[in-house]
């Protein structure tokens, strides 16, 4: 059984980040819908357990370099399955819903399936892992989670209400991915770097340690400024109504 404060820690970064993103739309979104996509989210975990262990088993680029191999297996065998089924339950069952009537509300679907997603996936890291990986998990990895759903949402969103193409699904999913792969990767390398060279794993420690943050701090600005701009669009609209 699990100590009160690393059970705590499992579930309250998902809580946080749900209250956040809910309370930034202006026109709330309804929780069974919410509810609905969350659940969803989570049962996306097991085809993506399913498809990463196939895609993995096949052993491509086993024998290539660690850091080369690091980030293809963190990419194509973690990074998009996940984030595609993520993508799937936005497209075919949120953005579905009447609730979905405006670009803020893939934003708020993006991140709850994703938050579905991790939550369900941070419960085995951190029966395994314990306290430490508890506290890692919840200042890192889940938020990224949301910050990857986000951006998800986020072009489905615009190609659904601005008329963009529908080509931007797919680069938001390849964005989405590779920095998904990227932060997989960097904290990959910076656990193993003990098994580097003394003279080396302090660089490579350093090294990694800077990149996570640039990418983690990349995340948290693109959302946070994406998020104030949908939401300023729609204090506009209101107003417009109003007059």
């Amino acid at each position: 059984m699990l100590p009160v404060i690393t059970f705590v820690l499992t579930f309250l970064p998902t809580v946080l980040l749900m209250v956040f993103f809910y309370r930034r739309d202006r026109n709330r979104e309804p929780r069974k819908v919410l509810i609905g996509t969350f659940l969803l989210g989570t049962l996306s975990f097991l085809p993506v357990v399913f498809v990463e262990n196939f895609l993995s088993s096949l052993g491509v680029l086993s024998d290539a370099n660690p850091l080369f191999f690091n980030f293809y297996d963190m990419f194509t065998n973690v990074a998009v399955p996940e984030e595609s089924f993520k993508l799937f339950v936005i497209l075919l069952y949120s953005a579905r819903t009447s609730a979905f009537d405006e670009p803020m509300d893939g934003v708020v679907y993006g991140v709850t399936a994703a938050l579905g997603f991790a939550t369900l996936e941070n419960v085995f890291y951190v029966v395994d892992g314990g306290l430490g990986t508890a506290i890692t998990r919840a200042i890192l990895s889940i938020p990224s989670h949301a910050f990857w759903g986000a951006i998800l949402g986020y072009t489905v969103g615009q190609v659904r209400f601005n008329n963009r193409g529908r080509g931007l699904i797919l680069m938001g999913l390849l964005i989405s991915s590779v920095l998904h792969g990227l932060f997989n990767t960097l904290l990959v390398t910076i656990e193993g770097s003990t098994s580097y060279s003394d003279s080396v794993s302090g660089f490579v420690i350093i090294t990694m340690l800077h990149l996570l943050f640039i990418v983690f701090a990349f995340e948290i600005v693109w959302v946070l400024r994406t998020v104030k701009r949908l939401r300023r669009q729609q204090d506009e609209l209101a107003a417009e109504d109003t007059e």
